[in-house]
């Protein structure tokens, strides 16, 4: 009778420790330092079950890939796409996940109707449209919004885009304003790629901007650092951190928004060196500033990767290899956010 309550007990705890095993994924792990985990998500990812299953382990947000994008989601003047954001949101509700918009205003992935647009007016009309329909129809769904994604050129002037063109520079405290009346309880973001290191024209454009807002009471509650990385090009990590302790003081969010480190393919002992080392120290950085709350790689298999695509000769950006593996540079991920 001993033996039996013994062997019990014994496989009780056994089991009680495979599932305190079992908890401890990427996203419990950064949780613990105030860190949201997540990926970008294809709309193909939702009818297949291993990926979901993938998005559900690393995921605390997610961000849509293309499906939130203008040409997607409001192709005509009149018409609006739903189906495929009420499918991602739903699944997101489902599994206790936050989804952030991405991304109410950007360059690309516009329905022609816009390149209609001709004065400050129709612009102005078109733009509060777009933001009232889609804060409204999701108030309380959506928790972080992309209010205005890559307005810079790479020497820290503005990007010409058609509302930079038709409304003029002050379009973003516009759509940050119009947003925040629409869903008050919605965090409000900008995003940009090449802005994470202080000293680098478009990051000190970016926080200059920004520092304005705030001064000026332009509501906005953090900004993205994309993220976007290559193994050949150098990484300042010093400087990274300095531009997140600069926002800090402003008060302000840091989310590393599309994170993913490129490198020539196939890809040499010394490029696997230096993307585990990039990736390594953005965990650490994201763990140890209070004020950077999310780390969200854009996807998470190779296979799906869009760097290929862009980038001639360049892959394996991501932390999941083509066949659904987790890589040794996911592990390092983990290892990072699981040290105290």
């Amino acid at each position: 009778m001993k033996k039996t309550l013994v062997l019990i007990f014994s496989l009780g705890l056994v089991s009680i420790l495979l599932s305190s095993c079992a908890k401890k994924t990427l996203k419990d792990y950064a949780a613990k330092h105030g860190v949201k985990t997540g990926v970008a998500v294809a709309v193909s990812d939702l009818n297949n079950e291993e990926h979901l299953q993938i998005i559900r382990e690393n995921s605390s947000i997610v961000v849509a890939e293309n499906c939130m994008k203008w040409e997607s989601v409001h192709p005509g003047k009149t018409t609006w796409n739903w189906n495929e954001v009420d499918r991602m949101i739903e699944f997101a509700e489902k599994n206790k996940i936050a989804v952030k918009w991405h991304t109410l205003f950007w360059h690309n992935q516009n329905p022609r109707f816009l390149s209609s647009l001709e004065t400050r007016e129709q612009a102005l009309e078109v733009m509060d449209e777009h933001i009232t329909t889609i804060m409204t129809r999701y108030k309380g769904r959506i928790s972080e919004y992309d209010v205005v994604n890559e307005m810079f050129n790479e020497d820290g002037t503005m990007r010409e885009t058609i509302w930079y063109k038709t409304i003029g520079p002050d379009y973003i405290e516009h759509a940050l304003i119009k947003a925040r009346e629409t869903d008050p309880n919605a965090k409000l973001f900008l995003n940009e790629y090449n802005n994470e290191e202080q000293g680098n024209k478009k990051a000190d454009a970016m926080y200059e901007m920004v520092k304005d807002f705030v001064k000026r009471g332009i509501p906005i509650d953090g900004v993205g650092f994309q993220l976007h990385l290559a193994t050949i090009y150098p990484y300042n990590a010093v400087a990274v951190k300095s531009n997140i302790r600069r926002y800090a003081d402003l008060g302000l969010e840091v989310s590393f928004s599309e994170v993913d480190v490129r490198m020539p393919v196939p890809p040499s002992e010394n490029s696997l060196k230096t993307q585990t080392k990039i990736y390594s120290s953005l965990a650490k950085l994201a763990k140890e500033e209070p004020n950077v709350t999310s780390f969200i790689t854009w996807g998470f298999t190779d296979k799906q990767s869009w760097v290929p695509y862009t980038f001639t000769g360049y892959g394996d950006a991501l932390l999941y290899n083509r066949d659904l593996k987790k890589k040794p540079v996911y592990e390092a991920v983990l290892q990072e956010f699981a040290k105290k």
